[in-house]
């Protein structure tokens, strides 16, 4: 499906799985149809599955604008406080978006969706709200977090009927939201785009799409160990992708330390309520404390509004702005443009709301980064070791990340950084499918027609809900 033909279907109110490969254009479709949609004048609600991927897309978590937090089943307390906190909020949303899917488990999809309806008092899926979901599979899957809190709190009596609904349905609540209740009611219109917009038509994209579809071949393997040993030529910048933090700010305070020029250092500036400040920083990509020095590899971490860089580019710092014009860094960056680096502001919002900003120059050293960090970034050059991934869609995730073959650098591989969700390659071929048969029903009957047929599914699905509002508590 192109980009266009997603869009039509979402403007005129579907709800929607937006999904494709990296590149394919998700993030720009999804803020193309958030600023369509609140030009019409509907309440857009944008959340994402983790903080970092709801600093992307300027939104909030799911947890925290839904107010079930860290709960995990929904009691009667947790629904008090959802009423008590985001009644007003979750009744004004017209739209609500869900960034980052992937990472979204299935028994929080189901609360949300339960939530809603109680709080709306609408018994359709997610109270009658249009519902826009975007990701992809192949990516980083559900954390299991706080399983071990689990053995030490008695867990509360949802919890253990909630997961005897899922194993009586042969469901796995800690799996992809299509093993949700909510996403069959639901029932999205699934938008999955084709084009690509990232990798060129070489090689790196032919290994892409072999992992995407199951069948890596030897030539693949081949092909990526002709980039082992690699590195970078002179004057050239490539970010270093780690598994875990503790390695990448290493090598980062290491490389900084090694430079033999003043540092400079930029404080971020914040406004709000100190623990939703506190959340920002935790997940923006830019420090708290930024310190650079003449000759620092950097990257930016937002889009520049004149394009003169985007989230993801590499740099150095080659000098700083006189004082009396803010001292801020000079980038020249490797795609041929110098930029002074102003303050950006990163914002928590509440539908358009602002409950807290930080103000912070956008940038961050660019020696290493996190491959959970670096998910939802185009990087011009990485160099990675892929003998260490240890997840799913680790090595996926970090081998996507780069636009071309000779942007990608190898310290180590192995057979695991092939290694994805065996659920994701088993939902891709439906995902494509259902995405073919709505682009035919838009071309044959418009868009009118799919949001009908939708409707009524939701609508039915709603007057059979076994967990109605009434009978909760």
């Amino acid at each position: 499906m192109r980009q266009a033909e997603a869009l039509e279907i979402m403007d005129a109110g579907a709800s929607v799985f937006l999904t494709g490969a990296p590149g394919a254009g998700k993030t720009y479709t999804l803020n193309e149809f958030i600023a369509a949609a609140r030009r019409r004048g509907a309440s857009v609600a944008v959340t994402a599955s983790t903080g970092i991927a709801a600093t992307h897309i300027n939104g909030q978590t799911i947890h925290s604008w839904s107010g079930l937090g860290v709960a995990n089943a929904l009691t009667e307390q947790t629904l008090k406080n959802v009423r008590t906190r985001r009644r007003k909020a979750l009744q004004a949303t017209d739209v609500l978006v869900v960034d980052e899917v992937s990472m979204m488990h299935a028994w929080l999809f189901d609360m949300v969706d339960r939530a809603m309806r109680i709080v709306r008092r609408d018994d359709r899926p997610f109270g009658g709200v249009q519902v826009v979901l975007s990701g992809d599979f192949f990516q980083l899957p559900p954390v299991s977090v706080g399983a071990h809190n689990r053995d030490v709190v008695a867990p509360s009596p949802e919890f253990v009927a909630e997961r005897e609904r899922y194993a009586r349905a042969g469901r796995n609540p800690e799996g992809f939201i299509t093993e949700s209740f909510a996403w069959d009611e639901l029932d999205p219109v699934v938008c999955y785009l084709e084009e690509q917009h990232r990798q060129d038509d070489g090689a790196l994209l032919g290994v892409l799409t072999d992992i995407r579809e199951g069948h890596v071949t030897r030539q693949d393997r081949d092909l990526l160990v002709t980039r082992l040993g690699v590195r970078p030529p002179e004057g050239r910048t490539a970010v270093n992708l780690f598994p875990v933090n503790r390695q990448a700010d290493q090598l980062n305070d290491r490389m900084l330390a090694a430079i033999d020029a003043p540092a400079h250092t930029f404080h971020a500036t914040c406004a709000g309520p100190a623990n939703l400040v506190e959340r920002l920083k935790r997940n923006m990509l830019a420090p708290d404390v930024l310190t650079l020095k003449e000759g620092a590899e950097v990257m930016a971490v937002r889009n520049d509004a004149d394009h003169q860089f985007v989230n993801g580019s590499l740099g150095t710092v080659r000098g700083f702005a006189p004082e009396n014009k803010g001292g801020w860094p000079i980038v020249a960056f490797e795609n041929g443009n110098i930029a002074t680096m102003k303050p950006s502001d990163w914002e928590l919002t509440d539908n358009e709301k602002t409950l807290a900003a930080v103000s912070q120059v956008p940038l961050r050293c660019a020696w290493a980064i996190t491959i959970h960090k670096s998910q939802g970034m185009t990087l011009d050059a990485a160099v990675m070791d892929l003998k260490r991934t240890f997840a799913p869609g680790m090595g996926y995730v970090a081998l996507s990340r780069v636009e071309r073959l000779d942007g990608l650098f190898l310290n180590g591989v192995s057979n695991r950084m092939f290694d994805v969700s065996d659920d994701a390659v088993r939902l891709d071929g439906t995902l494509r499918e259902r995405s073919a048969q709505a682009a035919r029903a838009l071309h044959e009957d418009g868009a009118s027609s799919i949001v009908a047929a939708q409707g009524h599914a939701q609508t039915a699905a709603g007057d059979d809900d076994e967990f109605a509002q009434d009978e909760l508590f």
